[in-house]
């Protein structure tokens, strides 16, 4: 069949978005590096998707453990629901926070 399918960098990004904050101990997202521009960067290139997210772990978390899981969750989701291969998934811890009541 002809035709073309574009997945917009946007849609992936909000795919690890919601993949990151399905992980116990994220309790928020921010901007990665504090680039100022949302939690999550996304790119599509060559049928690969590359990730950078930045998230805030809850007070009392093993933060690298948060940080692992994470990475493998957006990996996971990525390469599950967009059937490409993942190349990175850059996480950067940005602040730690109580979680909310």
């Amino acid at each position: 069949m002809d035709g073309r399918i574009a997945i917009e960098d946007a849609v992936v990004a909000r795919i690890a978005e919601l993949a990151a904050l399905d992980v116990r101990g994220v309790v928020a997202l921010a901007a990665p590096h504090g680039d100022g521009e949302g939690g999550v960067r996304a790119r599509v290139r060559d049928g690969a998707v590359a990730l950078d997210l930045g998230i805030v772990v809850a007070y009392g978390s093993v933060v690298r453990d948060v940080a692992g899981a994470v990475q493998e969750n957006a990996a996971r989701m990525a390469g599950l629901m967009l059937g490409m291969r993942v190349t990175a998934v850059n996480v950067s811890v940005e602040d730690v926070r109580r979680p909310p009541a």
